[in-house]
């Protein structure tokens, strides 16, 4: 893995599943796209244990034939999805973010963009793939590969496009963390089953206040103090625990 100057792994790049072989037309990659694009949204509406390739098929207005011309199994149409959702996904996020104004309110509106790119079929779809990966050895070493070049890759637009008060400030990469995996969990589990207006609102409120309050930096900075101190620091840590039985 290669190197920035400042010592940041840059992501693999992630394979372009509708990219041309030799001698092919361009409508071969109109096709490629359209079937990739038909796979998200059966992802996205039946899942994956439904996803087949007849179903795409019919999805795309092709032939089974014609798209196992593109892609001969299910296997190469899954993996080229798990690419092309995960290039839509850091296409997806710069594209809604670089013109937003780099004003006071820019940390709070990238929050608001973000949440609404979670309820995309690509997040749908993302998610979809994410369960049947842990399950399928195949898969996960497809979607284990392509999730470190999505962080990667990530990482490096946060830095981009980052305000230089909030790049600066303690705990980037955890600001960032909680806020991604706080939002993706509430996107995919819908798990807030009652008085979900009030306390919704107040998680939000809680992730605008982690990237725009500075009062929140003296705790951020302690808590990456003690992270880089260890479990010893803080007492223990996973698993430091005695469990008996009753």
């Amino acid at each position: 893995m290669t190197e920035h100057s400042g010592g940041e792994a840059v992501p693999p790049d992630l394979p372009d599943p509708t990219n041309l072989a030799k001698g092919e037309l361009a409508k071969s990659r109109e096709t490629r796209t359209r079937i990739l694009r038909a796979a998200v949204d059966c992802l996205a509406d039946t899942g994956y244990a439904a996803t087949s390739t007849n179903a795409v098929a019919a999805r795309a207005g092709l032939t089974r034939a014609a798209l196992l011309y593109h892609f001969p199994s299910k296997a190469q149409l899954i993996e080229a999805t798990v690419h092309f959702v995960t290039r839509r996904r850091v296409e997806m996020q710069e594209e809604w973010q670089v013109d937003l104004p780099r004003d006071a309110d820019f940390p709070v509106r990238s929050l608001e963009s973000a949440w609404a790119q979670l309820q995309t079929p690509e997040f749908r779809a993302f998610s979809e793939l994410s369960v049947a990966a842990r399950t399928d050895a195949a898969l996960a070493v497809v979607f284990h590969a392509a999730m470190t070049a999505f962080d990667l890759a990530r990482r490096d637009m946060a830095r981009r496009l980052a305000q230089p008060a909030v790049l600066n400030a303690p705990g980037f990469d955890l600001r960032r963390d909680i806020a991604r995996f706080l939002m993706e969990g509430l996107a995919q589990q819908e798990g807030i089953t009652f008085d979900r207006e009030r306390r919704f609102a107040e998680l939000m409120q809680f992730l605008k206040a982690l990237f725009s309050d500075p009062a929140i930096d003296p705790l951020l900075a302690r808590i990456v103090r003690e992270a880089e101190r260890g479990p010893a620091a803080t007492g223990g840590g996973a698993g430091s625990g005695n469990c008996t039985d009753n």
